[in-house]
């Protein structure tokens, strides 16, 4: 019998490094094998992340490889994304035989996929951060350049089997980007936990019960807009409101600064799960070029704790195609501040606790996604159904 496991995923992050989406394809691998005996080899990149996520032992067979450079200088980085992924792909042809679930990071592994992958090879891809598409979001590249255009071509010239996509806004621009409408595409939102720890009876320092709490927990990097931050921060009323922030990311220390001693600020460098839920408003960015290119977790996440959201962005964006029910819109246009003040100035707790009312059911939804997709994804695995 093959000592190959019959599922190989491709991550750039995996458990112990805290990182949301290693975290989400270790609960799938961890499903695999619990409910269904299926093993999974994992090939991931042997660095380290500071971010969000839990820490959490790894399941399945893990292989770490090596990376040249984990710093944050630019060239070095791309020319280290585009190592990552070659490395990840050429380790994966041990398992061409194999399932092979491939993410979208490290970026341009999906690339290097639909490039060197046997065309024999069952492969689905497994969308969240979505590139080279994010490299022009950032403006690091323009759609002229031509390793931009060279990137989009090799990337999207041959299409997966299926797509895993995490919410059906992005399902619907990757099957127009791959020119196939009716490719088969599973949804699995990120950021749905299931290693929640239970809300603590003792509240944290930084919650006050007569005020609206409301926080900005993760990641401030490109994708997300300070100025919402600065607009939310300018127009707080501290006699009414709280705001709690634990940033991290290329964009934070500029927001940490500007927050610096004003009131009604809280500044953390951590708030663990089990006190999410002591915020009421999670505040939650994406900046309109980057829709459908990244779905912020974090939106996710606060739902899944039973807070309510403040989204910043495009309504076209999974985020508030799937959580609006539960939350406010402020989109990113010349109006942004006076949005922002208008919702602050008129916010009141009973309508805060209304939206979180629906929270519940729509982690209960969310939840069920989950699990419909798990089951179809063993039954493929296991040769029960097709695609």
């Amino acid at each position: 019998m093959s000592d190959v496991a019959p599922v190989v995923f491709l991550t750039r992050h995996y458990p112990p490094n805290p990182n949301i989406n290693g975290e989400s394809v270790c609960d799938l691998v961890e499903y695999l094998e619990r409910e269904h005996g299926i093993t999974s080899a994992v090939l991931c990149i042997g660095r380290t992340f500071a971010g969000g996520g839990g820490r959490r032992q790894p399941a399945g067979q893990v292989q770490r490889l090596w990376t040249p450079y984990e710093g944050n200088r630019l060239l070095p980085r791309l020319l280290t994304m585009v190592y990552d992924g070659l490395t990840l792909v050429w380790h994966a042809w041990r398992y061409r035989h194999s399932w092979v679930v491939c993410t979208t990071s490290p970026p341009l592994l999906p690339m290097w996929a639909a490039w060197l992958l046997p065309r024999r090879t069952r492969w689905i891809l497994w969308a969240f951060d979505l590139f080279p598409e994010g490299f022009q979001a950032t403006h690091w590249l323009s759609e002229h350049n031509p390793f931009y255009r060279f990137a989009r071509w090799a990337t999207y010239r041959h299409p997966p089997h299926a797509l895993i996509a995490l919410g059906p806004q992005q399902g619907a621009h990757l099957r127009s980007a791959y020119q196939k409408p009716h490719l088969p595409t599973l949804l699995l939102p990120c950021g749905v936990f299931f290693h929640t720890p239970a809300r603590p009876t003792e509240r944290p320092s930084w919650y006050d019960a007569n005020k609206i709490m409301l926080g900005y927990c993760g990641n401030l990097g490109d994708p997300h807009n300070p100025d919402f931050l600065r607009a939310v921060i300018d127009h707080l009323d501290p006699q009414r409101h709280r705001l709690v922030l634990a940033l991290y990311g290329n964009r934070a220390a500029e927001i940490k600064a500007y927050a610096q001693g004003k009131p009604g600020i809280v500044l953390l460098d951590h708030v663990p799960r089990g006190q999410l839920a002591f915020i009421a408003v999670h505040l939650v960015s994406l900046r309109t070029s980057w829709t459908h290119v990244a779905v912020p977790s974090k939106a996710v996440s606060a739902v899944s704790v039973g807070g309510a959201i403040l989204f910043c962005g495009h309504p076209d964006s999974d985020n508030w195609h799937l959580l609006q029910q539960a939350g406010w819109i402020i989109e990113e246009n010349q109006s942004l501040r006076q949005q922002v003040a208008h919702f602050l100035q008129h916010l009141t707790p009973e309508e805060v606790r209304q939206k979180q009312t629906a929270a519940p059911r729509i982690y209960q939804e969310l939840q069920a996604a989950v699990w419909q997709t798990y089951g179809t994804l063993a039954a493929l695995f296991q040769g029960k159904q097709s695609l």
